[in-house]
């Protein structure tokens, strides 16, 4: 059975700005503390967000991030610091949401709860997200649910209140005068299941036409990881996104807003995701949320959405591990589509 956890919750905050005189030159220091500690009885892994930090990953890609921010951000003059020095910023959300959806794919068919954080500086900014599910539903590598017959003896509850998935992402976006650039990498890793579902990492660039009708963009996501290991080939993923918000006259709601999106897989991604050769049109989605100001720094957005997954990834749709342990899960197909929802708190500043 599993070694007992300890769970010990550290999360705070602290900002400062140091000015420090220097051949003319005042420069500010941020500082950010934002973790969670789960130290296993016996072992000394420790959990960032919920990974396990065993490896130096996110260390080694935290100082190419810096590395590339040195090189290409410019000093700030003392006498105009204040008006033209580098913008920071920070934010924190998190999200409950009846189930958890990626790119048309249900990945959790129950609720979870989506906390991230954003820190930016100038064009930069480095994001962090986890996915933790609230009931039990998924298994891990020795994670049990109840309706397993091949569970050990014992009370099981799979993943449930554990951090199913930990997602890491570095950008650098800039806006013109009617375009907006944004690329970077992401991380996908996978605390409780890293033997059987190994990190891997993806590039993205991404254009949107902010001025134009409907606010269509483009995004461009490749794999530069795990796909191209053991003879595969590399996974794209393409996405056309597109909305538009109705204006509410209200202190509160400013606007309904609408989107849609189209995805499109190559057969590297389905190689790798689903383990068969399939290329096309991968999944359909469209969002409506009403985002709620609370105040100067918060908002609440609540949203409803519905996402299909299209043609022959349809097939492929993940199911329910409870119903196939009952037997009662069906075809895959058959639930290729959902109707979820959720609401997001955010704090921005």
């Amino acid at each position: 059975m599993p070694a007992k956890r300890r769970l010990v919750w550290a999360i705070g905050t602290r900002f400062a700005l140091e000015k420090a005189e220097s051949v003319g030159e005042a420069i500010p220091t941020f500082y950010l503390e934002a973790f969670i500690l789960v130290y296993p009885k016996g072992e000394r892994d420790c959990i960032f967000w919920g990974i396990l930090m065993r490896k130096q990953l996110f260390r080694q890609v935290l100082t190419v991030f810096i590395a590339i921010f040195s090189i290409f951000a410019p000093p700030a003059q003392a006498q105009d610091t204040e008006e033209s020095g580098p913008e920071y910023s920070f934010g924190l959300d998190v999200a409950p949401v009846s189930k958890y959806i990626w790119r048309g794919q249900r990945l959790t068919n129950s609720a979870s709860l989506q906390p991230s954080m954003t820190v930016g500086i100038g064009g930069f900014s480095f994001n962090a997200w986890g996915t933790m599910d609230l009931t039990s539903v998924n298994e891990g590598d020795a994670l049990y649910i109840p309706e397993n017959p091949n569970a050990p003896v014992g009370d099981h509850s799979g993943l449930q209140g554990k951090f199913s998935e930990v997602d890491y992402t570095f950008s650098y976006a800039h806006s013109f005068e009617s375009v907006s650039l944004d690329v970077g990498t992401i991380t996908y890793t996978f605390p409780e299941r890293s033997a059987s579902l190994a990190a891997t990492t993806e590039l993205y660039t991404s254009i949107s036409f902010d001025t134009a009708p409907l606010a269509p963009s483009a995004t461009l996501y490749i794999d530069i990881d795990e796909t191209n290991k053991d003879g595969g080939s590399t996974g794209v993923y393409f996405l056309l996104a597109a909305g538009h918000s109705f204006a509410i006259d209200h202190p509160v709601a400013s606007g309904l807003d609408i989107s849609a999106s189209l995805g499109f897989a190559n057969s590297g991604f389905s190689e790798f995701f689903y383990g068969v050769s399939e290329s096309g049109l991968h999944d359909f989605n469209l969002t409506i949320s009403l985002p709620l100001a609370l105040g100067e720094n918060w908002s609440l957005t609540p949203f409803f959405a519905y996402s299909a997954l299209a043609g022959g990834f349809r097939d492929q749709q993940f199911l329910d591990p409870r119903k196939v342990y009952l037997g009662s899960a069906g075809g895959p197909a058959d639930s290729a589509s959902t109707a979820w929802g959720g609401m997001t708190l955010s704090l921005a500043f």
